[in-house]
């Protein structure tokens, strides 16, 4: 990492700290405010990690043949929108409660969540990771295996923030499976941006309810689709994995590979 980029990145993190723990309130409503204030950090985070990834020479922003990237994602954008209880707010049996402009907070920190977390989970340390197990498929399988478990584990921090073991346990097994899935997005279609995008709508789509309305929104319909739903992609991704070679990933190394070479002969 560049000093310059060392810099920035001490300084955004600062920044994060700061805006975290201050008693700093944004708002009257205490929950907007906590929304205000995680699009805050997160903002700070999505952008010190972008730097971060793009100062690493991955290459992670390809939009070429975008197109068949996206249909590759297809099945992932099925799963993260059926996060969405849709049966529930078509009944009445789940509802906002909270002002409707509220949802564009909330979506603005589902964005930076996503951003956020997928460059600094795929696009460095997963990375980091597989650049130097990425000789055969079962090196790439199981590096995925373990970023994925890595993801899953770092939320069982929330049982500091008070969080009860159950659902903490709850969303480190779906962490760690959300993980696995934008791990292979990435490896296949070596774009950043589509992870990003899938773990946004996961967030806005499961969390929409919780955090602005209520009701009750498992009804057997929905937990019927929802588990098919994820059977279902969870076979196709691990397929997808199994197939991943490694010259399907050595393109998003070539460019670091070249500026390392480069350094050293310098």
């Amino acid at each position: 990492m560049s000093k310059r980029v060392k810099y920035v990145a001490l300084a955004m993190l600062a920044a994060m700290v700061v805006f975290e723990y201050l008693p700093i309130s944004y708002h009257a409503d205490e929950v907007l405010s906590n929304i205000i204030k995680m699009t805050v950090t997160r903002g700070l985070g999505s952008l010190m990690f972008t730097i971060f990834v793009f100062d690493l020479g991955y290459r992670v922003h390809s939009f070429g043949k975008i197109g068949r990237k996206l249909l590759f994602a297809l099945p992932c954008f099925a799963v993260v929108i059926n996060n969405l209880p849709i049966i529930a707010l078509i009944t009445g049996s789940a509802y906002l409660t909270s002002p409707a402009w509220y949802m564009i907070w909330f979506a603005l920190e589902c964005i930076f969540i996503g951003i956020f977390e997928e460059t600094a989970f795929r696009g460095a340390m997963f990375l980091i990771l597989l650049e130097k197990r990425r000789a055969s498929t079962k090196q790439i399988f199981w590096v995925t295996v373990a970023s994925s478990a890595i993801f899953g584990c770092v939320h069982l921090l929330n049982l500091f923030a008070g969080a009860g073991i159950g659902p903490t346990l709850l969303q480190v097994g779906y962490s760690f499976l959300i993980g696995g899935m934008c791990a292979v997005v990435l490896l296949r279609t070596h774009n950043i941006w589509i992870c990003a995008a899938l773990h946004a709508i996961y967030d806005f789509c499961g969390f929409l309810l919780p955090t602005l309305g209520e009701g009750s929104w498992w009804d057997m319909p929905t937990v019927i689709i929802t588990v098919a739903l994820a059977v279902a992609v969870a076979v196709y991704i691990v397929i997808a994995l199994l197939k991943t070679r490694p010259e399907h990933v050595e393109a998003i190394f070539r460019q670091k590979v070249q500026e390392d070479v480069e350094n050293e002969n310098v």
